[in-house]
């Protein structure tokens, strides 16, 4: 999608999706491995931790859960306190791609998402773990609070 431009996922997968059905990584390829680091660990500062995070990653990560058609509506999920995180800095589900899906689900729902900002890549739990503990205390707040502003950043 055209508000996904400049995601690196792609660029990290070392054989076709379609083909194998599956996002294969090979985090051996030192290339690959420098690639997967930047595309969803870019923030984090810890070699020790980032080097971890990659040799975490499964060789062959479901491709379907990208590519499935997910229904949502208005009297399921629409119904419901929702939250989102944007992270800023993701290279794996860039930022305009995350508000499209924000304004699609406030499309069909009874209450707008709260939306936080995080200037962080899209591993937060892992660069800036307190600073997402903050994130998630005050959207709990928000919810609970809903006539304060809806969106926050940090």
């Amino acid at each position: 999608m055209p508000e996904n431009a400049g995601e690196m996922v792609a660029g990290g997968l070392s054989a076709d999706p379609a083909s194998v059905g599956a996002l294969r990584y090979d985090t051996g390829d030192s290339d690959r491995r420098a690639l997967i680091r930047e595309t969803f660990y870019n923030d984090v500062t810890d070699e020790v931790t980032a080097e971890a995070a990659v040799s975490l990653l499964s060789a062959d990560a479901p491709a379907g859960v990208a590519s499935e058609p997910i229904t949502v509506t208005a009297e399921r999920y629409g119904s419901i306190p929702h939250s989102y995180v944007v992270c800023t800095r993701d290279n794996a589900i860039r930022p305009a791609l995350q508000r499209l899906m924000i304004r699609e689900i406030d499309a069909i729902s009874a209450r707008p998402t709260t939306v936080v900002e995080m200037d962080s890549s899209h591993s937060p739990f892992l660069s800036r773990p307190a600073a997402l503990a903050d994130v998630i205390q005050v959207t709990h707040r928000a919810i609970d609070r809903p006539h304060q502003s809806r969106t926050a950043g940090v």
